[in-house]
């Protein structure tokens, strides 16, 4: 790992590099023969920095929301939402239907019970 990788994961205050949760991530979404190991390595990592104390369960709940952040560009929502930005650049959508509206006026109708639940987009 480079200097540059330490110090942005310190920066970012995660258990692992950006480039290492990818990995991992991937190999656990590829339901191959290795991802049952890659899926007990983070438990374990995990479970290691929640035993630290308060800095370690920090980074493992800003570790965690990394990994739901890379795990959008895996699932149906993020293949959705290409297609509907594909679609809006090739000028095939009417007005009302471009991405940034959609997606904006969903988040303004979001439940009252999760408004505030986010830390990282405090409600509007």
């Amino acid at each position: 790992m480079s200097t540059a990788d330490t110090c942005q994961h310190d920066e970012e205050n995660l258990l692992f590099t950006r480039e290492e949760l990818a990995f991992d991530i991937a190999s656990i979404l590829k339901g191959d023969a290795h991802s049952p190991e890659a899926l007990s390595h983070l438990f374990i990592i995990f479970r290691e920095a929640i035993a630290g104390g308060l800095e370690g369960i920090n980074r493992t709940s800003d570790t965690l929301a990394a990994a739901i952040e890379m795990t959008f560009a895996h699932s149906r929502a993020h293949a959705a939402a290409l297609r509907l930005y594909l679609l809006s650049q090739e000028g095939r959508l009417k007005v009302e239907d471009e991405p940034v509206r959609l997606i904006n006026a969903a988040i303004e109708r979001r439940t009252p019970s999760a408004r505030g639940y986010n830390r990282r987009f405090p409600s509007s």
